[in-house]
């Protein structure tokens, strides 16, 4: 008999029923069998509360943090994308940033660009207005970014005619920036 059985042998009253009985065993060892399936089934649900061993829930830590897996036969990088979102607290800072990204898996390098000021600028720096104080420009080293080429018949007048992107660290920085500004992609 299993652990389970034995122990629901033990919770009959010994005089009122013949724990050695073949229909009584039968029922116990029914009943034991489901009480083994909630126990697995409990151990992958507590598993489930950390990320790296969550198997099977990892599309519901997706579907929570709101990530749309560029990958979805790529289990490593799902979770190294569900760590990064939950490790995002949000922040202000160049060195927060570019922490985050680290966190994901990126080298970056961020920059912002000043407005051009007489007094400060001279000839040959580049021109910007104003509003540039508000737009920040990250450099993202990677070889995992998209690529769309323009194609005839499948692309339109006005498109670019090659477009560089990555999903996971454009919806994560978009997501965590500032709402007043802007930030620019760019990849080598």
């Amino acid at each position: 008999m299993s652990d389970y059985a034995a122990l629901l042998a033990q919770c009959f009253p010994p005089v009122s029923y013949d724990t050695a009985a073949a229909g009584q065993t039968a029922q116990r060892q029914a009943e034991a069998e489901a009480y083994r399936r909630l126990q697995y089934h409990a151990e992958r649900v507590l598993d489930a509360c950390y990320a790296p061993a969550a198997a099977g829930y990892l599309p519901r830590w997706e579907q929570l943090l709101a990530i749309t897996p560029p990958q979805p036969g790529n289990y490593a990088r799902r979770v190294a994308d569900v760590l990064a979102k939950l490790n995002a607290t949000g922040g202000l800072s160049i060195p927060y940033f570019t922490a985050l990204a680290a966190a994901a898996g990126y080298t970056i390098h961020i920059s912002e660009p000043q407005p051009f000021r007489a007094g400060v600028n001279r000839a040959g720096h580049r021109l910007a207005r104003e509003d540039i104080m508000w737009v920040w420009w990250v450099d993202v080293a990677a070889n995992r970014q998209t690529v769309w080429r323009f194609r005839a018949g499948s692309s339109t007048a006005g498109s670019r005619l090659s477009d560089y992107s990555d999903a996971v660290i454009e919806t994560m920085f978009n997501e965590l920036k500032p709402a007043h500004t802007a930030i620019r992609f760019t990849y080598r």
